[in-house]
């Protein structure tokens, strides 16, 4: 697909200082339809999450906040093996939707 990146994991960790606790857009990610592993730590997240990536094997989310938590049908969880919300202000919503998959 023309004007994707062809990015299959991503990391974004405490000790790169420039991303400790910024907020970035959900919609950064929406060209990045070949993501398969997501490692976000202390990083805000803003806006919607229906251009999220739908192909995610393994994501680990560690002090993420979310402005607004994504809703059940935003956040495709159906390939999703592992998955990490330690102190994520999202993580019941997500385990709601593994309990209906």
């Amino acid at each position: 697909v023309p004007g994707t990146l062809d990015v299959e994991g991503m990391e974004i960790m405490p000790n790169d200082k420039k991303w400790y606790g910024k907020c970035v857009s959900a919609q950064c990610f929406e060209r990045m339809c070949n993501l398969r592993y997501l490692y976000v730590q202390h990083v805000n997240f803003r806006g919607t999450f229906s251009c999220f990536p739908t192909d995610l094997k393994w994501v680990f989310l560690d002090n993420c906040h979310f402005d607004s938590p994504p809703s059940d049908s935003d956040f495709n969880l159906e390939k999703v093996v592992i998955l990490n919300l330690h102190k994520t202000n999202m993580a019941q919503i997500l385990i709601n939707q593994l309990r209906v998959a």
